[in-house]
């Protein structure tokens, strides 16, 4: 989810060795010259935690669960096991998470947590997950938004249910109903106006849930995703609206989970996805929010990793 939706509502990887440990060499310096974007990215990232093992919205603030969550994921997502970063003598990024887990409450925080710990190569406890499948209602959903829905689908494959789960294909079924008309969904439900970062989520929680990239919903939702992209190459939150990286980073997720190449998503001759959020990389690595906009950039850059990653949710 982006910027100020988030407060509101609250496939190739980096393959080889060679570069997850270039990325870990610049981690704690300069970004190197003739560094990849998702290399600057990691090394800023990296450079931003604190002693406490947590990642703060900006440099130099408090370490925040959501965004040492946010940042767990697009770290694991660049290659980068979170257990190995941390500043000397601190607690490192896996720590962290560990213990902002033990501490969530609400629902997606919940969710959050388990992504985060299957991540870093945690142990998920099994009271996360029931207290997880207690927020299910008789509908199939997760508090009875499409969200929620979909991020619990993701959590619990992550946590190892299979996809023939009752939770799971509940959830499935669920998202089904809520698509709109034009292929997209809103958090809400359906009738709803349909949403690019809603739409994405939708899309990784189907996939992940079972439903082929090949079904007529999958292939409706990213045709949805693909038709709201902006001349400059990103995507908005809402159709229409400016670019901004956290959409364009959730646009990549929903392409690669739904086995669609975002290289090749050019809008009227527009850039690429990735090569927006590249033009929005500051030579420290982290990525802007907009061209307008600096806001969060720790958690920004951070979902930046996993579109530059090209990976989806849950990370296997």
């Amino acid at each position: 989810m982006s910027g100020s939706a988030r407060r509101r509502r609250v496939g190739v990887v980096l393959a080889t060795a060679a570069v997850a440990t270039a990325a870990g060499a610049i981690v704690g310096s300069a970004p190197a010259a003739g560094a990849t974007a998702a290399q600057r990215a990691l090394g800023y990232v990296a450079r931003a935690q604190n002693a406490d093992g947590g990642l703060p919205g900006a440099p130099g603030g408090r370490s925040a669960a959501l965004t040492t969550q946010w940042g767990a994921l697009g770290v694991a997502a660049a290659g980068r096991p979170p257990a190995s970063m941390h500043r000397r003598g601190g607690r490192s990024l896996a720590a962290a998470v560990r213990a902002d887990a033990g501490r969530a409450r609400s629902t997606g925080d919940v969710e959050r947590s388990i992504l985060a710990l299957r991540a870093s190569r945690q142990r998920v406890p099994g009271g996360l997950v029931r207290r997880l499948l207690s927020r299910r209602r008789a509908d199939g959903s997760f508090d009875g938004l499409v969200n929620w829905t979909a991020f619990g689908v993701m959590a619990l494959r992550a946590a190892g249910r299979s996809t023939s789960d009752g939770a799971v294909r509940g959830g499935v079924r669920f998202l089904l109903r809520q698509q709109n008309r034009d292929g997209g969904w809103n958090f809400q439900g359906r009738g709803g106006r349909s949403g690019i970062d809603d739409t994405a989520a939708a899309l990784q929680g189907l996939v992940a849930g079972g439903q082929s990239r090949g079904s007529a919903p999958v292939r409706r939702g990213a045709r949805f995703v693909a038709a709201q992209q902006r001349p400059d190459g990103g995507f908005p939150l809402q159709p229409g609206g400016p670019s901004n990286a956290q959409s364009t980073a959730w646009a990549v997720q929903a392409f690669v989970a739904t086995g669609r190449n975002p290289d090749g998503v050019r809008r009227g001759g527009s850039r690429t996805p990735l090569a927006f959020l590249r033009s929005l990389q500051a030579a420290d690595g982290s990525v802007r929010y907009s061209r307008t906009s600096g806001q969060t950039p720790v958690w920004v850059t951070a979902q930046a990793l996993t579109a530059f990653a090209r990976r989806a949710f849950p990370l296997r």
